[in-house]
């Protein structure tokens, strides 16, 4: 999606609990094995102990709004999304976060739950939302996960992954003149949809949640993927995937690979074994830019990996006013996208 300049994210930003759990404590306490040091490429994650995934996103709503200065009554969409429980059954958490944060009835609270990829999925449905409605002036877009044991073990549901409790927000808007934290240039998706069996594996269909089982891995449904397809297949789709939604994205934002603004290039909060099969080729092939990894005191944020970067990005001065930063995301199923931005 070619966006030009004619929206901007006018704020970005996280709200991640203080309370954490460190990687060492679990390697010292013998519940991970010392080699987790290196496969999980994590100090700490943040743990929630208190408020529940959507009461995060709230929290991470309003501080945005007072970021950008905005009046709840502009926003025309909120978007939210999420990995994993949000507290209660057949219930809609946008709704809830909406009306915490007192948006107008003119507002349509969406959710967004497509996994790791919800977060960009959320930033998309309300961009085109903007661009699809002229009248519509402001969209919100807000992530939210909370990983509990003992059914989401947040150390060893995956070995290559360590998941962290958070959330995030941003205010997209129709540019107005005023000062925006990043422009958003191009944001673009690939896809290989027969990868959702990687999550699945050869299991049956359930009928409620949880049938069957006291918590979530993912161990059994890759092996048996695996066991099928060999894991060459998963690597050389993600490779194509991503050098696809990478080239787009730079041709939609008017760039080539080897532009000197590219100042940065920014991993999704996966560790560094997954990302090497995922991205590796894909990037050394294109970009000279250097590659940037934020994971180490958040872990994986579950869909909010995409708007916490940006933020990081934002918040620790990363580019300098007219500099690009890459902006990668991805998500089980397996989408993969690319988020162009500039500093302004």
């Amino acid at each position: 999606m070619k966006l030009g300049t004619g929206l901007g994210i006018r704020a970005v930003t996280t709200w991640l609990p203080t309370t954490t759990e460190s990687l060492k404590d679990e390697i010292d306490s013998g519940r991970l094995p010392p080699e987790a040091a290196q496969l999980l490429a994590v100090t700490e994650v943040p743990v929630s102990a208190g408020p529940a995934a959507p009461e995060m996103a709230v929290l991470a709503g309003r501080k945005v709004l007072e970021q950008a200065d905005c009046d709840p009554a502009s926003i025309g969409i909120l978007a939210h999304s999420w990995v994993y429980h949000q507290g209660h059954d057949v219930w809609s958490p946008a709704h809830y976060v909406a009306s915490e944060l007192n948006l107008p009835p003119s507002t349509l609270p969406t959710g967004i739950h497509e996994l790791c990829s919800g977060g960009t999925s959320a930033l998309y449905v309300a961009l085109t939302s903007l661009l699809a409605d002229p009248g519509m002036t402001a969209a919100l877009v807000t992530t939210a996960d909370r990983f509990v044991p003992p059914v989401w073990d947040r150390w060893r549901i995956h070995p290559d992954i360590c998941y962290g409790d958070g959330a995030t927000a941003a205010l997209l808007h129709r540019s107005d003149g005023g000062r925006d934290a990043l422009v958003l240039h191009s944001l673009t998706f690939a896809t290989e949809c027969w990868l959702e069996a990687l999550t699945r594996g050869d299991a049956p269909f359930t009928t409620a949640p949880m049938e069957g089982k006291e918590n979530l891995s993912s161990a059994r449904a890759r092996a048996e993927f695996y066991a099928t397809h060999g894991k060459e297949p998963m690597r050389a789709a993600a490779t194509e995937r991503v050098r696809t939604s990478l080239h787009t994205a730079l041709d939609e934002a008017g760039l080539e690979p080897d532009d000197p603004r590219i100042r940065l290039v920014v991993a999704p909060r996966l560790g560094p074994r997954l990302l090497s099969v995922m991205y590796r080729d894909a990037l050394d092939s294109t970009l000279h830019a250097k590659t940037v990894h934020l994971r180490g005191r958040t872990g994986h944020l579950g869909a909010g990996d995409m708007l916490a970067n940006l933020a990081d990005v934002v918040e620790q001065r990363m580019l300098e006013p007219g500099e690009f930063a890459v902006v990668l995301g991805c998500g089980s199923g397996f989408t993969w996208s690319t988020a162009v931005v500039q500093a302004v």
